[in-house]
């Protein structure tokens, strides 16, 4: 059974999951993809039984759904699909762990032992991004990919409901580098019934910054990124994206929503669309600019159980993995980054039509849109 061990001396939780060495890999670590993976693939279209009961099919059925066809006689779940969540069949945490009254297990030591382990509680899923057997999200269409964040953003609003669930996240990790085992595109996300002690202390500062100044961290960044303009990469109705003025790797990027909102979930259907859009571009820009590089994206919402979940602005980060950690990062947890973010900015608006050509002390053109600024 997995469970989760405590870090004294940093204050951090860790999650120990052996079952998932068990996983697939359709990479050889030694070379290339193994050829002709898309052979033996579980998430392509036809493999449906070959992975756990659909939570959630777009546009299709949910499990419901699905479940009353079963009864009907039906041995397979419906094809008609383009994305489907399905529970991860190698979790690292499981709902099993939590109780019916929402509280989770208690440790198995006491509070008084420097050795303090707890079962695991919470929730892991996949969300496969098409039927077809696609490598990158950048291969679909924008109203695909838009189909893909509306699935973010059910199963955000599903666990969020559930009182034992204080923290989630959606994440992708896309090649080898970056931590993927399936080359057939896909996201996850991980749910736990308790909030990460790094993001408990980011959320405590963002709290500080808007009892001090009255207003929210990322809102106070944003305005002053638009007013410089070196860091930004592009820009929509709805978003900005932007190299961070401290960022710990190289090329990275913050897609941020122009208007506060702590919680995904709570995005307007026009907002979605918006991020499909801006979110692939940069996505391409980032293939084009390093092809065949891994890289990681993370959703970041709001804990769930936050008592001012307000002083919180979620983002969506992208993180290409073109270096690599090493003895002094992980000695201080003081990263070296080798390319300026204005430097990095710059390489990705060339990649992007509309945008180079473009000063970079004002804000870039909005992507298919009029001028926008906040």
């Amino acid at each position: 059974m997995n469970e989760m061990r405590h870090d004294w001396l940093s204050d951090r939780w860790v999650i120990f999951a052996p079952n998932r060495t068990t996983r697939p890999d359709d990479y050889d670590r030694t070379s290339h993809i193994e050829p002709e993976s898309h052979l033996r693939c579980p998430f392509c279209r036809g493999s449906e039984s070959e992975t756990p009961q659909a939570s959630l099919t777009l546009p299709g059925t949910d499990w419901e759904s699905t479940r009353a066809a079963r009864r009907r006689g039906r041995s397979q779940p419906p094809t008609d699909w383009l994305v489907r969540v399905v529970p991860n069949k190698f979790p690292a945490v499981s709902p099993s762990a939590s109780r019916e009254d929402g509280s989770a297990n208690n440790p198995i030591h006491d509070t008084g032992s420097l050795f303090v382990r707890q079962s695991t509680a919470g929730a892991h899923e996949v969300i496969i991004e098409s039927p077809q057997h696609v490598t990158s999200i950048t291969s679909l269409s924008h109203e695909h990919t838009q189909l893909v964040f509306e699935a973010y953003q059910q199963r955000l609003a599903f666990w969020r409901a559930r009182p034992e669930i204080k923290y989630a996240v959606v994440f992708k990790n896309y090649g080898a580098d970056a931590g993927a085992t399936i080359v057939h595109s896909h996201s996850q996300l991980i749910c736990t019934s308790f909030v990460p002690s790094d993001v408990l202390r980011i959320q405590k500062r963002l709290l500080a910054f808007r009892e001090t100044n009255q207003n929210c961290y990322v809102c106070s960044i944003l305005d002053q990124e638009l007013h410089e303009g070196s860091r930004i990469v592009a820009q929509s109705s709805h978003f900005v994206a932007l190299c961070p003025f401290a960022s710990r790797f190289p090329y990275s990027v913050s897609v941020i929503p122009r208007h506060h909102r702590p919680h995904f979930d709570e995005c307007a259907a026009e907002e979605i669309q918006d991020l499909s859009r801006i979110a692939q571009s940069v996505l391409k820009a980032v293939e084009t600019e390093h092809p065949h590089c891994a890289y990681n994206f993370v959703l970041q919402t709001s804990p769930f159980d936050q008592e001012s979940p307000d002083a919180f602005h979620w983002r969506l980060k992208i993180i290409p993995r073109l270096s690599k950690i090493a003895g002094f990062e992980w000695s201080s947890d003081c990263f070296i980054n080798t390319v300026l973010p204005e430097v990095a900015a710059q390489a990705l608006r060339q990649r992007i039509p509309g945008t180079a050509s473009l000063p970079t002390s004002v804000p870039v053109a909005p992507i298919g849109t009029a001028r926008h600024t906040r």
